[in-house]
């Protein structure tokens, strides 16, 4: 049912967290910097360069050791065309797209290819263990080079680009989540926790909108056109009451009475959650379903919901940590695996006490315990 909400109080004075880490441009013309990476909207609307790409770029570019052979190439895009493809959807159009196309637009375009190298090597690390270490240093030296080539080149997109930056847009997702996790997955801004992942996807975004006819006219439209259905089921539904979550909206408004903006801004990403874990129920769903789900919440979270999250604000954390619920669901992909414990973990770490409790829900549905160091 819908959420009802109160009036907004004209006595309390809306608040507008200040951006100190927006980029220079935008610091600038001292307008408000959303902080997409690896370059803002702002930056991508003027055609200008962003200073977040010279952030995002290595220093120095490194490129594969081409002594170690050609041979490896050649297992790399083996082992994507006959085996990676088929674990990035669940659909027989897309998998084609992944197995055909893609390559074919990399055969043309180096840093799709180098994208494709880096996460077929990630995921072929995971079925030899003797050359784990191997493959993922060839992993990231692969997906350095793509970077290296394709970042320069994101804030000047056009029509003959777009799809080759789109694809790197998504192979660079797929990168950082199958990316072995270390302490320092987790983006901290004024202690604020945000993985890397939710801004590259975030960012893929503005992408699309800036050149949307000549994406939906190429092969790629196939990641668009099978995700229609789903979209309009998650617009158009009236999702039902989860227990849970209408206990996180009560204490919501109970914390937040006396400030109708923020109180505002995390109920309607509540009320997006709501939205996509209707895609967990049913016999009608599958799991790319559940997938659009966790795709379209990151889509529709406002930037004042982000901004409260990376100030670590603890009700946007607690909303954050019901989000790793979708996560866990998702674990059937190997590139998802382990992430709803990862942020979970970290989410637990910075919540105030009395906020823990609000989170017991969530951290019960992934099987996650509180090691004792952290109780």
């Amino acid at each position: 049912m819908p959420i009802t909400r109160e009036p907004a109080r004209t006595s309390t004075r809306r608040w507008y967290p200040k951006s100190r880490t927006g980029c220079r441009s935008c610091k600038s013309r001292k307008i408000k910097c959303d902080e997409l990476r690896p370059c803002c909207r702002n930056c991508i609307k003027r055609g200008i360069e962003c200073d977040f790409v010279q952030s995002t770029t290595a220093p120095t570019p490194l490129v594969p050791d081409r002594t170690v052979g050609v041979s490896i190439e050649l297992e790399l895009l083996h082992h994507f065309t006959v085996s990676t493809c088929s674990t990035l959807s669940t659909e027989a159009q897309v998998r084609n797209l992944w197995r055909i196309n893609v390559p074919q637009i990399g055969f043309s375009v180096k840093y799709v290819l180098d994208g494709i190298l880096s996460l077929s090597a990630l995921h072929l690390a995971r079925f030899d263990p003797a050359r784990k270490d191997f493959l993922v240093s060839q992993s990231v030296l692969y997906h350095t080079a793509s970077s290296a080539v394709a970042l320069p080149q994101v804030c000047s997109i056009t029509a003959q680009n777009c799809c080759s930056l789109f694809l790197f847009g998504v192979l660079t997702l797929f990168f950082s989540l199958a990316s072995p996790k270390k302490p320092d997955d987790i983006l901290v801004v004024s202690n604020g926790v945000i993985p890397e992942w939710l801004f590259l996807l975030r960012g893929i975004r503005p992408m699309f909108e800036l050149q949307k006819a000549a994406i939906l006219t190429s092969p790629v439209s196939v990641l668009f056109r099978t995700t229609i259905s789903s979209v309009s089921f998650w617009e158009s539904h009236s999702p039902e009451d989860h227990e849970f979550l209408k206990e996180l909206e009560y204490n919501i408004r109970a914390q937040n009475a006396n400030d109708s903006w923020k109180e505002k801004t995390l109920l309607d990403a509540v009320d997006a959650l709501k939205r996509s874990y209707s895609f967990l129920k049913g016999k009608d769903f599958r799991d790319q379903d559940k997938l659009r789900g966790f795709y379209i919440w990151i889509f529709r979270i406002s930037d004042d919901y982000l901004k409260l999250l990376k100030k670590a604000d603890n009700d946007a954390l607690c909303v954050f940590a019901f989000f790793c619920v979708l996560l866990r669901e998702l674990e059937r992909y190997w590139w998802m695996e382990g992430w709803a414990v990862h942020l979970m973990r970290r989410i637990y770490l910075m919540l105030d006490d009395v906020y823990r409790l609000w989170i017991r829900w969530p951290m019960e549905e992934i099987g996650w315990i509180p090691e004792p160091a952290l109780r």
